[in-house]
Formats: C-alpha cells, structure tokens, sequence
C-alpha cells in the first residue's frame, strides 16, 4: 500500500481488518456446548436477578363430599448476576501503515486474536464457577461469580431451606471422595435422590455429565467409556457405558488457576435439567464484537473488542461435587 493519502491508508487497511472480523464472527465460546449452562441473552439491566421457587407438595387424597386442600409455593434464594465489562485494543499507526507493510500484516493477525482472547476470557470466567464451588468467596478476583445468596458454598453438606422445618441438604459427596468407579455411583445416586426446598425429591431422572480437570480426564474416561469395568479382572459390565458424558475443562486444572487442590476435583451434573435449573448460568449483556475506530489527531485505526457478561449459578440440586481430598 504505497500511498500518500491517509484516507487511502484508513480504506485499505479497514478492508483488511473487515475481513478478519468477518472470519471470526461464528466463534463460540466451547462451554456453551457442554449442556451445563443455562443461556440468557440481553437482559434488560446491569443486574440481572434471579429467585427460585419451590413448588407443591404431593396432591392429597379427599373425600366424595370434601374440599380438595389447598396448597402454596414457597419463594427460595436469590441470586444477582452483575455484568461487567472486559476488552481489549489494538492500535495500528499511521507510520506502521506507510513504511512497514510486514509488520502491518503482524498487526492485523492480532485483530483475530483480540476475538480469540475474548473467547478464552469467557471460558475461564465460565469454569471459574466449579472452581469457586468449594468456597463462598472469588478465588480469583477478576473472575467474579454470582453466588446463591443461601450464604454456603455451591458445593456443600448444608444448604439451608426457607420453607419452615426443612431440613439442610448436600451436594458434597461424603467425606470429599476421590474420583472411583464406587464413588461415581454414589454421586450419581446423591444426585437423582436429591431433595427440594420441601424435602421432597427432585425426581431428575435424565442424563448425567461427569465434570474433571485434565488431570483426571484418562480417569474420568475409563471409568465411563470402558465396555467392561475398568481395572477389573472380571467380566463385569459398566453400568457406566454411554450413560455418563465426561467434560474435560483446561481451566479446571491447577496449570490454569493455581487453586490447590484443582487437579482432584470432580463433579456430576443433570444434562437435561430445565433450561431455567441448569446447574451454572451465563449472562450475556452483550457479546463480543470488534469494531474500528479511526483517531485523526493521532493518526490512528483503533480496533477493539469488548464484551458485557456475568456468570455464576441459581440453583445447586442439580449437581454434585467433591473436592477429591478424600478417600
């Protein structure tokens, strides 16, 4: 591009980046794949709320001439997801423009990269969730998570009710279990057993996915996918076979976070819960875009990408988890 004229310089090269922005207009972030997230786009504020509801009890028998007895809905927590804005800039100059056309073609392969970094933020921010799982604050203060205002963590041996003379209820496998063939039944059991804000059954009698970082991954893997049981002499059949998806996150593993303890967890989720109780929620404000700006005081085409989300979760009985740091 050998021009003179700085309106010929911003044309050609908003033609390239144009291009590049068309090539990564289809890029979706990998989690929104998994089933594990409940999806809701542009909501109507910054803060997004949630409140769940638990529902009736059985329906009761009555007499020929009774009155069918009456029943109500009792309210359960909240949570608020909050969204906030993350981006990120690539400058490129008037000089680069006119005297270093390698280097300007460098500059531009980065504005594809500013839309892989958006999705790499949002993946991190999305299994930053289970990485919270075990505690009641942000391991990671740029990575915040909206919590169920129930004041416990998401994975725990004591969720409280508001329904009066309900017991507390776990979704922590006993004892933080480490990840067996065993244990994986039981958790799985914990799961479709689990109780309401009523004490009574949830009744999720779906699929289930199996959540482990990399470490655990071949674990994970040969527990679930073997025709037979895994690391058994016999000739026993997996229970396991094509009933149990496993999901393998980067961002689960201590390489990725540094969270002690990252690479023995693991946990179990219903992959055909209501959209409205999917296990973890993900807020989207507004979605990554790249757009151009031209600065003419500096001589500069400023090419941003900037996004709107929040993620946390509304509900916990439909997953169950465990730490690893058990037996």
């Amino acid at each position: 591009m050998i021009t003179p004229n700085w309106g010929d310089f911003v044309n050609g090269v908003s033609a390239k980046v144009n291009e590049v922005i068309d090539d990564t207009r289809d890029l979706t972030p990998s989690f929104l794949n998994s089933g594990l997230f409940g999806v809701v786009n542009d909501p109507d504020d910054l803060i997004y709320r949630t409140q769940g509801v638990v529902g009736l009890g059985y329906i009761e028998e009555f007499d020929e001439n009774g009155r069918i007895k009456e029943d109500k809905e009792y309210p359960s927590y909240k949570t608020e997801y909050v969204n906030k804005q993350k981006g990120k800039n690539v400058p490129i100059s008037k000089l680069l423009m006119s005297t270093r056309s390698q280097a300007l073609t460098d500059k531009i392969s980065e504005v594809k990269q500013l839309m892989i970094a958006a999705q790499r933020t949002m993946k991190k921010h999305a299994w930053q969730i289970l990485n919270n799982g075990f505690s009641t604050t942000n391991v990671d203060a740029a990575f915040p998570i909206a919590k169920l205002s129930d004041s416990v963590s998401m994975f725990s041996t004591a969720h409280p009710s508001l329904v009066p003379g309900v017991a507390n209820r776990s979704n922590r496998v006993a004892s933080n279990a480490i990840l067996t063939e065993d244990n994986l039944n039981t958790a799985i059991q914990q799961l479709r057993e689990q109780l309401n804000g009523r004490g009574l059954e949830v009744g999720y009698e779906g699929r289930v996915a199996l959540v482990v970082p990399p470490a655990k991954e071949k674990l994970a893997m040969e527990i679930t996918g073997s025709r037979l049981r895994s690391d058994t002499s016999n000739n026993d059949m997996n229970v396991f076979e094509g009933k149990v998806n496993v999901i393998s996150a980067t961002y689960l593993g201590n390489a990725s976070n540094g969270i002690t303890n990252a690479n023995t967890t693991w946990s179990v989720h219903a992959l055909d819960a209501p959209e409205d109780q999917k296990s973890m929620k993900f807020v989207s404000l507004t979605s990554p875009v790249i757009e151009t700006m031209v600065d003419h005081f500096t001589k500069t085409i400023n090419v941003s990408v900037d996004a709107a989300w929040a993620m946390g979760y509304s509900t916990w009985e439909f997953m169950v988890g465990s730490d690893g740091t058990g037996s």
